[in-house]
């Protein structure tokens, strides 16, 4: 099973759910905005989380070697592609942070006193001026990484395994101050010094995911040599994806349980938000998708030489990732009577459809990626 039409013949259903999205998510401004961008909160996290995983994959090969990633490096490529694209879907948000975040929106006087501490930090000039750093700096490292992955072919000589190292050491701390932004402020009397450790690995999950559904869409991985004789490079594949897996599960498992053995009334209510009103049920999907079952297929060989389950243990990993992002963003912006409504759809609709309909353009047209290519070659 092979795709069988090239990406671009997927753009025009794809565009057209998106402008349905947005004319969706136009009305929800209207009728229930502060709903509607607490769901295009959690969308567009999960999608500038892809390309963020992306180049954390890229900068990571480019210190190890592997053919795998050699293998995953155009689907990689194309997904870091759609980082500028990722950032404007934030910007809703940022015209209104007064409705997100409950420390831009209320009187300091009515907030606790832990939170008062805070405002040094976290106020509304500060915190764009730190996102539109963010943004920079990935910006910068995303055109780097893009000239960095070129084919062999297309470069003078491999850049310096220096240069991914100084890549991911800035990327790691842009992830950590927009991690304690746009995610933990959301409860800002809420403090967990793992969780931007775990939402880079949630990133690296997500992304790795993704690229092994293209990859196994459109080569017989499950036949191509890997690193051993006697391994496929599917198995090879899965093998990486299975280890990021891994981490994630043990940095979410290690947050549960240093918060429920300090058993601090602002730490626990973030758990406890979080496995009620319905919660619990998505809470309960997401370790099916993205761990129980991918962990009992990455431990069956024949699975992993199988085309149909690459495809499935890639589908079920990054459906339990997109679960996860809902399931750490949404709920703390939630109303206890309705946990979610049809502007949460919208955003799907809009936000996510945007962001494949580029994602495809980008795996379609490779080549003009090559801006980066240019660049980087006449520097």
């Amino acid at each position: 099973m092979r795709l069988l039409v090239s990406p671009a013949g997927y753009y025009p259903p794809v565009v057209l759910v998106a402008g349905a999205g947005v004319l969706l998510s136009i009305a929800g401004l209207s009728l229930e905005p502060r709903t509607t961008l607490a769901g295009w909160l959690a969308v567009s996290l999960f999608l500038l989380g892809l390309p963020l995983g992306a180049m954390t994959i890229l900068m990571v090969h480019g210190l190890t070697g592997g053919r795998w990633g050699e293998a995953l490096r155009a689907p990689l490529r194309a997904i870091v592609a759609t980082l500028p694209l990722a950032l404007l879907l934030l910007l809703p948000i940022v015209a209104r942070l007064d409705l997100v975040f409950p420390w831009a929106g209320t009187d300091p006087a009515a907030l606790p006193e832990t939170v008062r501490q805070k405002l040094a930090y976290l106020n509304v000039p500060f915190f764009v001026i730190r996102f539109i750093a963010c943004a920079l700096i990935w910006l910068a490292l995303g055109w780097l990484i893009l000239g960095w992955t070129t084919p062999a072919i297309d470069r003078s000589a491999p850049p310096s395994s220096r240069r991914y190292a100084i890549g991911l050491i800035v990327h790691g701390l842009a992830v950590t101050v927009f991690a304690i932004d746009w995610m933990l402020s959301i409860e800002p009397e809420f403090t967990s010094t793992i969780y931007a450790m775990l939402e880079a690995a949630a990133e690296v999950v997500g992304a790795f995911a993704l690229a092994l559904i293209v990859l196994a869409a459109s080569r017989a991985i499950e036949t191509m040599p890997g690193g051993e004789d006697d391994t496929a490079l599917g198995e090879d594949v899965a093998n990486m994806l299975f280890g990021f897996m891994l981490i994630w599960a043990y940095l979410s498992f290690m947050q549960w349980l240093i918060i429920w053995a300090g058993d601090l009334p602002e730490e626990i209510h973030w758990y406890v938000l979080r496995s009620r009103d319905g919660w619990q049920y998505l809470l309960w999907l997401l370790i099916a998708l993205q761990f129980a079952v991918p962990f009992a297929g990455f431990l069956n060989r024949s699975v992993k030489r199988s085309h149909q389950g690459l495809l499935g243990l890639g589908a079920l990993v990054l459906a339990g990732h997109f679960l996860d992002a809902v399931w750490r963003i949404r709920p703390a912006l939630s109303a206890a009577s309705a946990p979610m409504s049809w502007t949460d759809l919208a955003a799907i609709a809009a936000a996510g459809g945007a962001w494949c309909a580029w994602f495809l353009w980008a795996l379609s047209e490779s080549d003009r990626i090559s801006f980066w290519r240019r660049r980087q070659i006449r520097g």
